[in-house]
């Protein structure tokens, strides 16, 4: 199995890098995210791989960093998406934006990735939002209850001890992570939305 490739970038296109690694070219499919962080060609690259076999192909697939490759692999997980569904969805929001759509359930922003219709969408929120919560570490994120963001933490607190699922909070904090208004308005009108 190839797992990292540190080496020369000679070619880079939206959906493929070639690095040149002891006089052996190797070319890797690459989402639209990593294409953006790479480097001009000619200079040292490390790009963190996945080794694709199938019946009829065998490809190499390069990710900018290990959390990206670990979102990659947790998303060909979910029944429906293959490997060019998870690249594009990875191309199609920073994996710190995609991992925040899932955990908050944002179906709208999930639909914008070119091939995931509603359907796709809600199956993803599904199986993978708590899978994720506990990569928020590894993607730098705040996530749900992240002490670097006492209100939220104190609110979803709040809500969980009422007795609401954390499932059900998520939604409503995303929502009201955009004013965030003083707690006990928070508070209040987290239970209005749930009691709907």
């Amino acid at each position: 199995m190839i797992g990292r490739l540190r080496g020369t970038l000679i070619q880079k296109l939206p959906g493929q890098a070639v690095v040149e690694c002891g006089g052996v070219g190797y070319a890797a499919g690459i989402s639209l995210s990593t294409y953006g962080l790479l480097p001009e060609a000619g200079s040292e690259v490390v790009l963190h791989t996945e080794l694709l076999v199938r019946e009829n192909e065998i490809a190499l697939l390069g990710f900018a960093s290990p959390q990206e490759r670990e979102l990659y692999r947790m998303l060909v997980k979910v029944d429906g998406v293959g490997p060019k569904l998870a690249l594009a969805a990875l191309g199609a929001l920073p994996p710190e934006d995609l991992a925040q759509a899932v955990r908050a359930r944002d179906i709208r922003s999930l639909t914008r990735i070119p091939g995931v219709g509603k359907k796709t969408a809600e199956k993803l929120c599904f199986e993978l939002s708590e899978k994720l919560g506990g990569m928020s570490g590894l993607l730098g994120l705040g996530g749900p209850g992240a002490p670097g963001d006492p209100w939220e933490s104190d609110l979803r607190s709040a809500l969980v001890n009422l007795g609401f699922k954390e499932e059900a909070v998520l939604p409503v904090l995303a929502e009201l992570r955009v004013e965030k208004p003083p707690l006990a308005e928070a508070i209040r009108r987290a239970l209005k939305a749930l009691q709907r």
